[in-house]
């Protein structure tokens, strides 16, 4: 019997029901799993792996005579670009394991309401996402801060304000992967429509040479975060930035409560 029917089993909705009791269902399920600790634990040390990496490489590129000084919170919004993968897949597993090991009937038993159980998956999710998109930013902060010396020197108010960005864009990029889990119902297939939504979109529509397309590269939501993460000028600010996330969340959710309404269990 594997960890998550063994949980479910375990768990049940807190007594009065309703969101509330939904809420605290999905908040048990998603800490009783050792992938959603393993995600996490990844991402944690990927962060710190990537974040020593950027600053050596910014010691090395100055000495080279490049101008590469940066608030140190912006140089690590480069390695959280590809920490939020672990994020990604902590998202996917919340989702698609239960369809896999067919627990979402005991999810749907527990949780009838089928709205009310996939507003409260994405709450939890989007929640546990925020918080470690906080962390990473500031233990990237940290260690790029170390190995770029002076070149990465940063205030107080840039490091707040690229830990909320962070946190904000990992809780919507986890909205995202979970409408688009619940739409798939496969842990393959999310991961890779999510990778290709967020790295190899972006990129791939700069080399077609085709104007338009690479204006609407401009609003995927990678492009979106890294505004962000480092309250960048170019192509648009964060208040264009976080409705073009919103946007893509909102479209991904709706798409999953209307697979969730269509099919069966």
């Amino acid at each position: 019997m594997n960890e998550m029917t063994t949980a479910l089993r375990l768990t049940t909705p807190a007594k009065g029901g309703g969101l509330r009791g939904a809420i605290a269902f999905e908040w048990t399920k998603l800490w009783s799993v050792r992938s959603t600790w393993w995600s996490l634990a990844a991402g944690v040390l990927l962060c710190a792996v990537f974040a020593a990496v950027i600053g050596m490489s910014v010691e090395a590129s100055e000495k080279n005579g490049f101008d590469v000084a940066r608030p140190a919170p912006h140089l690590a919004a480069q390695g959280i670009m590809l920490v939020q993968l672990a994020v990604l897949v902590m998202a996917t597993l919340a989702t698609t394991a239960e369809y896999a090991n067919g627990s979402i009937r005991a999810t749907l038993r527990g949780v009838p309401v089928r709205g009310r159980m996939l507003l409260a998956k994405t709450a939890v999710v989007a929640a546990v996402a925020a918080a470690a998109g906080t962390v990473f930013c500031v233990l990237g902060t940290l260690v790029t801060a170390v190995f770029a010396g002076e070149h990465g020197a940063y205030t107080a108010g840039e490091l707040a304000a690229a830990a909320f960005g962070t946190g904000v864009y990992l809780a919507l990029i986890a909205v995202l992967v979970i409408g688009t889990g619940t739409v798939f119902r496969s842990a393959a297939g999310t991961i890779t429509t999510i990778i290709m939504v967020l790295l190899v979109l972006p990129e791939l529509v700069k080399v077609t040479g085709v104007g338009w397309l690479e204006t609407a590269g401009e609003y995927t939501p990678s492009v979106a975060g890294a505004v962000l993460m480092t309250r960048a000028g170019e192509p648009y600010g964060g208040g264009t930035a976080l409705p073009v996330l919103l946007l893509w969340a909102a479209a991904a959710v709706a798409g999953g409560w209307a697979a969730l309404r269509a099919r069966d269990a």
